[in-house]
């Protein structure tokens, strides 16, 4: 009784649109099969060598740093569903194209077009749930969306690497008829939501400081993050199976299971911009983890660790970002510092794959935690800033009539 007590206390504490949202979302990553085992399916069954497969992968990431740019100023004109929707009934599509091309161009067109889609998705959310609710439970609300994902992680790598020994082109299609279900969910249930109004074509580019040095800080966190794309192709070189390489990523959904949610709160507690810091500096030590790993034990435990930094800068990552820009320009912020996400990862693989054939796996792992260790300098630098804008961006909406009625 008191479970259930519990449970509908946290349903109750943020409003429908979120669990809709939500349950999307479970759907959705429930069946990501196709990114965390594509290194897999390029060295395998398309049989490309290495640099074909860091030119694929840097495709995912060019289609994400131009998506997700776009993907803001299209949310502030058409609205946060709209773009939700659009991205994954678009990626669904993409997805199926992507398992019948062949050949190395156009399987990086492919893959280029699907990262094209299925990038307007994120900036979409993020602005779904500022648009919903503000402050502290802002933070928990993308923690709990964090935690959801990361069930996914969990579970859609493990189920992938047992279905792909039945068949790739299966994961494929699964993986978009999931997303097929998941932009149904959210066409048919979520609920018109009070929009500002859209801002000039003018401030497409914002001119303002604070939100570039940032975006920098999220480029080099993002170039870290990013990098654990080429763990397959490591395992792959060092002789582990699909099934190993997806128990070893499934630490980390399991960790942001078990983990997440406690410490999301407490990070929500206070909302300090020092825990992104943190959060770099420990994906940097993770990550460098992997330069002195030999064994499967061992990476799983330098998949704990950047896991961990992974968790703590998540969410509060989301709630600042939702801040750095006045409401009219949400989604554009949004998407700007998003697509600093894809910009590192078109960088990532060109840079993985040149370091990873001159320096070799450990020569790379060293490099990419360097970037994180920048990443976390920087972010405390803007640390006072930081927190200077956030309280403008508070003030300002307690003076606003739409989110004063939520």
């Amino acid at each position: 009784m008191a479970s259930l007590l519990r449970a509908s206390a946290v349903i109750q504490a943020y409003p429908a649109g979120f669990w809709v949202l939500w349950w999307s979302t479970l759907v959705n990553r429930l069946g990501e099969f196709v990114i965390p085992l594509l290194g897999f399916y390029l060295t395998s069954s398309a049989q490309l060598n290495v640099t074909q497969i860091s030119v694929v992968f840097a495709m995912l990431g060019l289609g994400r740093f131009l998506s997700e740019g776009f993907s803001g100023v299209l949310i502030d004109r058409r609205g946060a569903v709209f773009t939700m929707t659009l991205a994954l009934a678009g990626g669904a599509m993409m997805t199926v194209l992507l398992s019948y091309a062949r050949g190395f161009t156009w399987t990086a067109a492919a893959a280029l077009g699907f990262a094209l889609c299925v990038s307007l998705y994120r900036p979409a959310v993020v602005t779904a749930v500022a648009e919903l609710m503000q402050g502290p439970r802002r933070t928990r609300a993308y923690n709990l969306l964090y935690w959801v994902i990361s069930v996914g992680a969990a579970v859609a790598p493990v189920l992938g690497g047992w279905l792909a020994g039945w068949s790739f082109r299966l994961l494929f299609w699964l993986d978009a008829a999931t997303m097929f279900t998941a932009a149904a969910i959210l066409f048919l249930r979520f609920p018109q939501v009070r929009r500002h109004a859209a801002p000039p074509r003018r401030t497409f580019l914002p001119r303002d400081a604070l939100l570039w040095q940032f975006c920098l800080a999220s480029l080099l966190f993002g170039m870290t993050y990013q990098s654990y794309k080429l763990l397959s192709v490591v395992f792959a070189q060092q002789g582990f199976t699909a099934l190993q390489y997806g128990q070893v990523l499934a630490v980390n959904g399991v960790l942001v299971v078990l983990l997440g949610l406690p410490l999301g709160h407490l990070i929500a507690r206070s909302n300090h911009p020092r825990w992104q810091a943190l959060g770099a500096l420990l994906q940097g030590l993770g990550f460098f983890g992997h330069a002195l790993a030999n064994t499967l034990g061992e990476h799983m435990l330098a998949v704990a660790v950047w896991s961990l930094g992974e968790i703590v800068a998540y969410s509060i990552t989301k709630a600042i970002v939702s801040e750095l820009g006045p409401a009219a320009q949400r989604g554009t912020y949004v998407g700007l510092v998003g697509s600093m996400a894809g910009l590192a990862a078109l960088i990532a693989p060109l840079l993985g794959g040149a370091l990873l054939q001159t320096l070799g796996a450990g020569g790379m792992w060293v490099v990419i935690a360097g970037l994180a260790a920048g990443a976390g300098l920087l972010l405390l630098t803007l640390e006072g800033r930081v927190r200077g804008r956030l309280l403008q961006r508070q003030q300002e909406a307690l003076g606003s009539p739409a989110l004063a009625s939520r």
